[in-house]
């Protein structure tokens, strides 16, 4: 297996019991942390705001984050040798809403694929979600450890901007579980914090 270079995306689910499907295709450099995708609907459009979902798309691909000193992240790690890992994530907001992310992967050389399960509930139908007010992700630190050598957990604190300059914020967890053990000298380096836009 090789680092990455491209990777196509399924997400799918549901948002307050509305069902959004979407495919697309982008590229990306494991050296610097950048990645595309262009993103489309294969039914309506969304009956909320798309930018309740960016945080699962696009940082759903660590593949692509380096990791300081140009070593190797778990998430390369477990694409170069082909054991992989999969995600769990989730999101709860300050108006009570809660969003829940499954992401799973598979390999091709250098070409990532990946199928999101994201669904959310408890959005009010005035809230900032549902009337799509959300306009930008503001940057996000976000900070990971490794509780056991199989699993990376990560946390941040994020704020969407709306329509009405206000905040929307969230707290998001996740699990990042590996097939295989993360490298003895990758855990001794920690936390780690990434920064992202």
């Amino acid at each position: 297996m090789s680092l990455p270079a491209t990777h196509e995306l399924h997400i799918f689910g549901k948002i307050n019991g509305h069902e959004f499907d979407m495919r697309g295709k982008g590229t990306g450099n494991p050296n610097d942390g950048y990645e595309d995708l262009d993103l489309k609907s294969t039914k309506d459009d969304l009956p909320f705001s798309p930018w309740i979902l960016v945080q699962n798309i696009g940082y759903g691909f660590n593949q692509y984050l380096p990791y300081p000193d140009g070593a190797m992240s778990p998430f390369q790690a477990a694409m170069y040798n082909g054991s992989g890992y999969h995600v769990h994530r989730e999101m709860e907001f300050e108006d009570g809403a809660t969003l829940t992310g499954i992401y799973r992967y598979t390999y091709e050389g250098s070409h990532i694929k990946g199928e999101f399960q994201v669904d959310g509930t408890g959005f009010p139908a005035d809230g900032p979600v549902m009337t799509d007010s959300l306009t930008d992700l503001d940057w996000v630190v976000t900070k990971m450890v490794y509780p056991d050598d199989k699993t990376v957990f990560s946390t941040s604190d994020q704020t969407y901007t709306t329509t009405s300059g206000k905040g929307y914020q969230s707290t998001v967890r996740t699990n990042n579980i590996f097939a295989e053990p993360i490298a003895a000298d990758m855990m001794q380096s920690q936390p780690v914090f990434v920064s992202r836009k």
